[in-house]
């Protein structure tokens, strides 16, 4: 029981990491994003952070924008990935396609489960660019699922882990 649950928190922290590392990266320099802000290229994000910086209280807005971002990674990069795990542990799948699909599924659909949950008036429609934000949220939650796979969802599959009633059978 102590192996599993360090295997599945070194899974989750791994996993967690893999999508806070590809996230950032994949909005910085995906194309069609650059293309959307094209005022703030990827070389122009060092001078929006002086600007933000240079602010009357730069205090404040670090701890804004480290609280958005706080709120990004979390919601984005170790919610999806930490539900997954639950769900897996409790049905005792080992499934790649469970941890990554539904990571990525869970992962790309935060924003709008929010969106809707605020009552949006546009929650039902989707542009080409928030669209193309849900593919790299998808992408980031199947890199993430994978990862926890590799180190702690395959494990299941391979039958280390007979079910609960393994001992009444065998008995």
């Amino acid at each position: 029981m102590l192996p599993r649950l360090i295997i599945t928190c070194v899974g989750l922290a791994c996993a967690s990491a893999a999508g806070l590392i590809f996230l950032p990266l994949a909005v910085i320099f995906d194309p069609l994003v650059q293309l959307l802000t094209s005022d703030t290229a990827a070389d122009h994000w060092f001078e929006i952070l002086s600007g933000v910086l240079t602010d009357e209280d730069p205090e404040e807005a670090i701890e804004a924008l480290f609280h958005l971002l706080w709120t990004i990674g979390m919601l984005i990069c170790v919610l999806p990935v930490t539900i997954v795990a639950l769900i897996g542990g409790i049905v005792r799948t080992g499934s790649f396609a469970f941890y990554a699909g539904l990571t990525g599924f869970i992962a790309a659909a935060v924003p709008w489960i929010l969106r809707g949950g605020r009552l949006a008036e546009r929650s039902a429609s989707i542009s080409a660019a928030e669209a193309h934000l849900t593919v790299i949220l998808f992408i980031t939650g199947v890199i993430a699922g994978t990862i926890y796979w590799l180190i702690a969802g395959r494990a299941r599959s391979k039958g280390n882990e007979k079910g609960w009633m393994a001992s009444y059978r065998s008995g």
